[in-house]
């Protein structure tokens, strides 16, 4: 599974410290990453989401893994079909900008978390150079994307959800910008018309993304920011 994992899944690790005892969810799972990578070290986990094709590419991916303690359900993200406090771990893994409603899915989270339970959310985070620029190529590399927050939006949301942040961690991730079309299975036009707009990016914004070219490969770098939150 090494091959499939990004730095921002040790973070998750590190933030959820997950034990043997734990029911899990990984809410908005897309094809299951963040719950693979607690599954050995947990009681169940359950991978929801409302995109049927993810979840069977996440239910071939558990079986080749031999993972099988992970079951995957196809639900509506704002009313889940579990009862309050069923989860003690809720991990939210680089899918909140893709909700419209993400302070209504938090508040979703909370009410089937556990009393003294915890959620773990990992999303890339935005400054306000690269905020329009960067919410741009990523809403034309994926039509569902809504918007990257800055760091401080990020915790106004989660205090509009009343939920308290109990730790933070944070990392900058480098992409090849190849490698991040592919993984949303960008068709080959639309893919070159997101090389000309890197190329086409002011000065300050390329400089806060860390765009790098050379020849036709170009890489460029984002922050991402992790929360371990709890009630208020």
């Amino acid at each position: 599974m090494d091959q499939l994992r990004d730095e921002s899944l040790d973070l998750l690790v590190d933030l959820a410290r997950p034990t043997s005892h734990d029911a899990v969810l990984d809410y908005a799972t897309g094809a299951g990453m963040a719950g693979f990578t607690v599954a050995p070290d947990v009681a169940t986990v359950e991978a929801v989401d409302e995109q049927p094709d993810l979840l069977e590419e996440g239910e071939r991916l558990a079986t080749e893994l031999g993972l099988v303690n992970v079951a995957f359900a196809l639900v509506d993200l704002y009313a889940l079909p579990y009862k309050d406090g069923a989860f003690s771990l809720i991990v939210c893994h680089d899918a909140l900008h893709l909700l419209p409603e993400p302070v209504a899915a938090l508040v979703e989270m909370q009410r089937v978390l556990s009393a003294g339970g915890r959620i773990v959310i990992l999303d890339a985070v935005v400054d306000e150079v690269t905020d329009r620029a960067f919410n741009e190529v990523a809403r034309l590399r994926e039509p569902a994307h809504r918007r990257h927050l800055r760091a401080d939006e990020l915790e106004a949301v989660v205090a509009r959800a009343g939920l308290a942040v109990r730790r933070r961690g944070a990392l900058r991730r480098t992409v090849d910008l190849d490698y991040w079309l592919q993984a949303a299975a960008v068709p080959p036009a639309k893919a070159e018309l997101i090389r000309g707009r890197f190329k086409a990016l002011p000065v300050d914004v390329q400089a806060g993304m860390d765009v790098a070219f050379a020849d036709r490969l170009v890489s460029f770098s984002y922050d991402v920011v992790g929360l371990r939150l709890e009630r208020a």
